[in-house]
């Protein structure tokens, strides 16, 4: 009589190399999945919303000193919109209601969702402290003017500056 020994079948068994693939697996699907969050988020937000936000955090205080200036001194500018073709009325004025004098202007308009689609925008003057615009080529939506002035053009920078939320039809 001989004895026959059973062999262990091998098949279904996890060997080293199966939880090494598994292992590989699992971690290179998380790189892939992290890779695509990374450029995702980095291609859909541009980052910082106002630049040199350092420099402009370290100036402060003189932010601080401007606008104290501009409210004792008065100044005051009225910003709208006229016409079926969205034209930008502003109207600088003094305490007393009358012009304010500057020798520079600067308008930018932003767009709250989009930085790309913000511009720099050419103002008219129209006389007596007020300039105008053209926005027929502004997409339809919310928009933040956010003008300034020099008023004294002896001085650094600009001395008024103003802002509103506009809605283009």
């Amino acid at each position: 009589m001989s004895a026959q020994v059973a062999v262990p079948s091998t098949k279904g068994q996890l060997k080293g190399w199966h939880a090494l693939l598994w292992f590989a697996g699992f971690f290179g699907f998380m790189f892939v999945v992290n890779g695509i969050f990374l450029w995702t988020a980095i291609t859909t937000f541009p980052g910082e919303d106002t630049k040199k936000s350092y420099a402009v955090g370290l100036d402060y205080n003189r932010e601080i000193m401007r606008r104290a200036h501009q409210a004792e001194a008065g100044w005051g500018a009225e910003i709208g919109l006229t016409g079926s073709v969205p034209q930008l009325h502003i109207r600088l004025t003094q305490a007393n209601g009358d012009a304010l004098p500057v020798s520079g202007t600067r308008l930018q308009l932003r767009h709250p969702a989009n930085r790309a689609l913000d511009r720099v925008v050419e103002l008219t003057p129209v006389g007596g402290g007020e300039y105008t615009a053209s926005l027929e080529t502004l997409p339809p939506g919310t928009w933040s003017v956010q003008f300034s002035a020099d008023v004294d053009p002896a001085a650094d920078g600009d001395e008024f500056k103003a802002s509103r939320e506009i809605i283009i039809p």
